[in-house]
């Protein structure tokens, strides 16, 4: 419990007083806490306290903010490695959740010069634009828009891409996708994003934008995904090349 005295200031002693009703299943995860009113009463504390106490938690990704819900233990967050691509579906199941895609929208269109030469089509080639929201056990976490040429699979538009995956389908055409060539960066959210993830405008997003390929090193998908920030993190092995090169020159001594 929190008190007065300690010399731990009022919010922190909430935080952890939070995290031990996580840690002890208590508080279970994609429950909602109580009211900022109900914790102020509880541990005659100041509202303003517990804001900074539940907004640094918010922030930490021990709990998130549902727009007009309230405040709830936030969903494990999945830890991967960024040289590895996996779909969404594999990725939630790595960590046991239920996944499942919502359609935002589809629509053809040719494509422009420098999007064929990102695709290596010719320009006005037909292409496939489809977007979709994946959630985990029926929360939103990530939105991911395709542009896929029209001739790997003509019938694409019309196949089920709810309830199969992308990849799924594109392989019974004999298109298997290999490997990509993709970069990320932290964005926030755009209003229509927003609303697509359950959050406020603004939120911190994850963003991998890039090109996919087929085991031909052919181009078969241009793909944006943006990650609900508090529930992905990405793990990247680094090398340093020529490490002795800038040391060569400190002397023994330090002096």
């Amino acid at each position: 419990m929190i008190h007065q005295h300690n010399r731990l200031p009022l919010y922190i002693q909430l935080k952890e007083w939070i995290i031990t009703q996580i840690e002890t299943k208590k508080f279970k995860s994609g429950e909602k806490i109580p009211t900022e009113h109900r914790l102020s009463e509880m541990h005659e504390i100041s509202r303003p306290t517990v804001r900074q106490a539940l907004a640094e938690l918010v922030q930490e990704g021990y709990l998130e903010k549902r727009r007009g819900l309230g405040t709830y233990v936030a969903r494990p967050m999945f830890t991967g490695k960024a040289s590895i691509l996996r779909t969404f579906g594999e990725d939630m199941e790595m960590i046991g959740l239920n996944h499942s895609a919502k359609m935002i929208s589809k629509k053809q269109y040719n494509a422009s010069v420098p999007l064929a030469n990102e695709l290596n089509i010719e320009p006005d080639s037909p292409v496939f634009e489809i977007v979709r929201l994946r959630l985990a056990n029926g929360t939103p976490l990530a939105i991911r828009t395709s542009i896929i040429p029209k001739a790997f699979d003509p019938e694409l538009m019309n196949k089920d891409l709810e309830n199969y995956g992308l990849y799924e389908m594109l392989a019974k055409s004999n298109h298997f996708p290999s490997h990509s060539k993709q970069k990320f960066q932290a964005v926030a959210a755009t209003k229509e994003e927003a609303e697509l993830l359950l959050v406020k405008a603004g939120t911190p997003l994850m963003l991998w934008k890039g090109v996919v390929y087929t085991t031909n090193n052919q181009p078969i998908e241009k793909v944006k995904i943006v990650y609900l920030g508090s529930h992905f993190s990405f793990e990247i092995d680094q090398i340093r090349l020529e490490s002795n090169v800038h040391f060569t020159n400190i002397p023994a001594n330090n002096e």
